[in-house]
């Protein structure tokens, strides 16, 4: 005899257990209306909390790509070494004499974080005041390519 096999109940065994343990509970229609529909309410204020959920996740990443396209990338700081440049009047050592250059020296002479430097002491007087952003600012909006710094 297989174990695993089910052995076949005789029928009037069969029918005397539906009997005994297959009992029916009725419930009333207006019991079952009442519990239809809070299930229904219930599941229609969390579609409702869903909703509002996910439109306020779509506003949030819509108002984040906008941020993100609309923003300008920003550039980093340049360090503020001598083994930048070398060129006089190159005080933010990117290379090039412009404006930022006079801008940045100015605001580090109103900090106190200036340190001597050839390329800074544009006018070579041994100290780094006003004076030397006012000739590199000079030096950056000249017209002749050519010009020499005036002492």
């Amino acid at each position: 005899m297989d174990p695993n096999a089910d052995p076949d109940l005789p029928d009037p065994l069969t029918r005397d257990l539906s009997a005994l343990y297959g009992a029916q509970v009725r419930v009333p229609a207006e019991v079952d209306r009442m519990v239809t529909s809070g299930a229904c309410a219930h599941f229609a204020r969390r579609g409702r909390w869903v909703r509002w959920v996910g439109a306020g996740a779509a506003i949030a990443a819509l108002v984040v790509v906008t941020v993100m396209l609309v923003r300008p990338p920003q550039r980093a700081p340049i360090a503020h070494s001598v083994a930048n440049s070398t060129t006089p009047g190159d005080a933010n050592g990117d290379g090039r004499v412009d404006i930022r250059d006079a801008l940045s020296l100015a605001r580090r002479i109103e900090a106190g974080l200036v340190q001597p430097t050839s390329r800074e002491d544009v006018n070579a007087d041994r100290v780094i005041d006003r004076k030397d952003v006012d000739a590199i600012a000079m030096l950056a909006v000249r017209l002749d390519a050519a010009a020499e710094v005036v002492r």
